[in-house]
């Protein structure tokens, strides 16, 4: 299929049937459904910016390309602890501005409600000091040094309570079919 996503009709296609998806991704990763938009739209206009150089000729490699940036989008948000709009102005409207109404569909769409209550719980059973390293990390954004010091540990101590928390309450959320594997 020569020339795969380069027009527009054909990345408007592409939009329509992956948009859900990418939202679905950023809402259960960021629990924001503000945020998951601004990150939606964010990818796409990368997406869209980037669409002539893609060498794939099917859906699903199309798909996995347009996840891959969601991971990196995701990522710098991360990072950065705020959303970048610097590309978001190329999609028609510009940034997505929801009503609570809205807001509410995308948490229903993304299985919120269900992913807090699993959260919740499954927190509850993680050790002790894999919850409090999760929580200085994730939370509290605290860099690793941080958060190894404020515990008495290794950085790589550290690194691998953390890692090890966000296993534990990523398995149950999988097996829910909740949990971070890509969605879409």
């Amino acid at each position: 299929m020569d020339g795969f996503l380069r027009s527009e009709a054909d990345f408007s296609r592409f939009y329509r049937e992956h948009v859900d998806g990418v939202l679905i991704f950023f809402t259960r990763r960021c629990f924001d459904a503000q945020v998951a938009l601004d990150l939606t739209a964010e990818t796409f206009a990368q997406a869209f910016a980037s669409r002539r150089g893609f060498r794939g000729a099917a859906d699903a490699e199309a798909a996995a390309w347009l996840f891959a940036i969601a991971r990196r989008q995701l990522a710098h948000y991360f990072e950065r602890g705020s959303v970048s709009r610097r590309l978001s102005g190329r999609l028609a409207g510009g940034v997505p501005v929801a009503s609570e109404a809205e807001l509410e569909r995308i948490d229903e769409l993304a299985s919120l409600h269900e992913v807090r209550a699993l959260l919740r719980e499954q927190l509850q059973l993680l050790e002790a000091g894999q919850r409090e390293a999760l929580w200085l990390r994730v939370v509290e954004e605290r860099p690793y040094a941080a958060v190894a010091q404020q515990l008495g540990i290794s950085e790589q101590a550290a690194r691998t309570r953390v890692s090890r928390a966000l296993r534990a309450l990523n398995e149950p959320l999988a097996a829910a079919g909740l949990g971070t594997e890509r969605t879409g």
